[in-house]
């Protein structure tokens, strides 16, 4: 039976569902012992989406971006104008406008920085994502400047949510983020396991070999920039409805260095890693802000992180349970 299971699902995509449902059943008994731990769990689902799609361009294409707060940025600003110019607070429309405008902006920048690799790449997403984010700040009669967009409650299927206390409300949004989560999660190991995501890993190992045998490389990565895009877009929707609030900050560089390390804790070119990575960082983030300087904190932990652990945890776990499994074969 496991081996059907793995032949139909394959390792990583189990392993990501039995972690999410862990976290699900769990998550009411940690949210009653100390709900900002609650909080923090719904950090950590919301974020996983937004690894998932850059581990797609970064692990899986070989484009380390410094600019993905870009794409946040265009998630988040698109549900903020749509409540505030359209008086529209549905999550899932919210979500459907980011995906637009995300995969809209991600084409018309695509079509020129993906000719770019290597440092180029990363330091041109990095100067646009500062560009927008300039805007933003900017254009404060647009978008309220450093105060930012202040939204209601999310409504969902039509269901308004205000009447409802904060921790029920927080419950939904949980599940709702969870759903949603487990959905794209599926969603992006049927691309990366498809002949699209071959080819963006023989891309990303040999691109001369790639081009030779006939791959059209340009496309293949404009249409991974895309995808990446459309998955952060949607983690900026999600942070907007469940902060209530849209500011600047969301697309800042401190934002892509934040999903850049999260990716790197978890793990790159492993299909789990985002899901590891994006808890860990929000857990190490909440110990270290109780001090003065927790950036410097931070940023230590994840510089040994690197060092020590260049595959991420997720490869350091892997590589566990395949010895433990390994040994069970030895001693039966």
């Amino acid at each position: 039976m496991v081996e059907r299971l793995k032949k139909a699902f394959g390792d990583d995509l189990r392993s990501n569902f039995i972690l999410l449902a862990i976290i699900a059943v769990i998550y009411p008994a940690i949210y009653a012992i100390s709900p900002g731990w609650g909080i923090v769990l719904g950090h950590g689902i919301t974020w996983i989406i937004a690894l998932l799609g850059f581990n797609l361009l970064f692990g899986y294409t070989g484009l380390l971006s410094f600019g993905h707060a870009l794409f946040l940025g265009i998630g988040a600003y698109t549900a903020g104008f749509m409540y505030k110019y359209l008086g529209i607070n549905s999550i899932e429309l919210h979500i459907l406008g980011s995906i637009l405008s995300s995969a809209v902006v991600a084409l018309a920048i695509g079509l020129v920085v993906v000719r770019y690799t290597r440092i180029f790449f990363a330091i041109f997403m990095l100067a646009i994502a500062q560009v927008f984010w300039s805007l933003y700040y900017k254009f404060y009669w647009i978008t309220g400047g450093t105060d930012g967009i202040k939204m209601a409650r999310f409504s969902i299927l039509g269901i308004s949510l205000e009447h409802l206390d904060f921790t029920t409300y927080h419950h939904i949004y949980f599940y709702f983020t969870t759903f949603l989560t487990t959905i794209l999660i599926y969603l992006m190991w049927r691309i990366v396991n498809s002949p699209f995501g071959l080819t963006l890993k023989a891309i990303r190992d040999n691109e001369v070999r790639a081009k030779f045998i006939g791959i059209d490389i340009y496309k293949m990565r404009l249409y991974a920039f895309i995808i990446s895009a459309i998955y952060a877009g949607i983690t900026g929707a999600l942070v907007a409805n469940h902060h209530r609030l849209v500011t600047p900050d969301i697309a800042y560089w401190t934002t892509s260095g934040k999903v850049v390390f999260a990716t790197l804790l978890g793990g790159t070119r492993i299909f789990i890693g985002p899901l590891i990575g994006s808890f860990i960082f929000h857990v190490i983030e909440s110990f270290a802000m109780r001090f003065i300087y927790w950036q410097l904190i931070m940023g230590a932990f994840i510089i040994a992180i690197v060092i020590l652990m260049p595959g991420g945890i997720a490869q350091i776990l892997r590589t566990f349970v395949e010895s433990i499994r390994h040994s069970g074969r030895i001693g039966g």
